[in-house]
């Protein structure tokens, strides 16, 4: 036999409890929006802040090779980024880095395609990002095709 004063005394436990769940999902949310919102924001902030400086590296030559290269910092070396025309078809050439010490690093080699198009290629060097003085292109046989310097803006 059903007792009713057990059962509403259930029915409103069960209600407090499913209110008080209620309550502490909205205050748990509010809580998890306002922190997703403050490291949201403190990530933007150090972003912008230490976003590495991206050097870029142009050169042209007398006779139509041209290069274009990014130089992107990392911790204690770079990624390059590089874009070479005019190279003659067939040309095996590597892009290299020279640093403020005269030493020369390649950071990466190909065959120029047929007929002389843009290659565009990626490479990295264990080279510090404030020692980069100069990147070039450089035949296999030691031709510099063209060089240029890793000027930056004060």
């Amino acid at each position: 036999m059903p007792d009713p004063i057990l059962d509403r005394a259930l029915r409103r436990v069960r209600a407090e409890r499913a209110r008080d769940r209620r309550r502490r999902g909205g205050a748990v949310t509010a809580v998890g929006a306002v922190l997703t919102a403050a490291v949201l924001a403190g990530g933007v902030h150090l972003g912008r802040h230490s976003a590495p400086e991206v050097l870029v590296v142009t050169a042209t030559t007398a006779d139509g090779v041209r290069m274009t290269t990014s130089v992107t910092p990392a911790d204690g070396w770079v990624r390059l980024s590089a874009v070479v025309e005019g190279v003659a078809a067939g040309e095996r050439c590597r892009l290299v880095v020279t640093d403020a010490h005269g030493r020369t690093h390649p950071a990466g080699g190909w065959v120029a395609a047929r007929p002389p198009e843009g290659t565009a290629l990626a490479g990295a060097v264990l080279v510090d990002p404030g020692e980069v003085a100069a990147v070039s292109v450089v035949t296999v046989d030691g031709r510099v095709l063209v060089a240029g310097s890793a000027t930056r803006a004060p």
